[in-house]
């Protein structure tokens, strides 16, 4: 039987501190970023940037549910005519959503048109298999319409304003 040094057992006691000690701090290590990003907002100038009015036109046909394109979205985003709307966000914020099922794969290039006309400037326009986005602005004012394949309920995603520029 092999006799066991005396500074064997005092070696493997402070080298299962270390273990021990290094696996406790790595679970409660406090993260550099906060748990939560807040926007902030940015001054606008109420000469140049302003909000149009709100948009008062009809939208596409309503759902059995009564919803429609969203009241609070402004006057001058081109209201999107194109699948079901299946919700309506009318945030305080200054987003503001219309959620859609059953798009067409036109309705990439029908809304690229449709927001064009309107005076806004396409920064993003991706179109694949899964789905497109585009991404339009106007000043500090921004417009996406991101739409993903699915199974069930085809093309479905949402048109979002953001009249922050975040």
């Amino acid at each position: 039987m092999r006799k066991m040094n005396l500074y064997s057992v005092p070696a493997m006691f402070v080298m299962a501190l270390i273990v021990l000690s290094a696996c406790g701090s790595a679970a409660t290590a406090t993260p550099n970023l906060p748990a939560v990003i807040l926007p902030t907002l940015a001054p606008v100038s109420t000469a140049s940037q302003a909000p149009a009015a709100q948009n008062t036109a009809a939208g596409p046909a309503s759902t059995s549910s009564g919803i429609q394109w969203p009241s609070a979205m402004p006057a001058d985003v081109p209201i999107f005519t194109y699948g079901t709307i299946t919700g309506s966000n009318n945030n305080v914020m200054g987003n503001v959503q219309g959620a859609y099922n059953n798009v067409p794969a036109e309705a990439f290039t029908k809304y690229q048109s449709d927001l064009k006309s309107a005076g806004w400037t396409i920064s993003v326009a991706n179109q694949s298999a899964n789905g497109f986005e585009i991404d339009a602005t106007k000043g500090v004012r921004t417009v996406v319409a991101m739409f993903i394949n699915s199974k069930s309920t085809g093309l479905t995603g949402a048109v979002t304003y953001n009249g922050h520029g975040s």
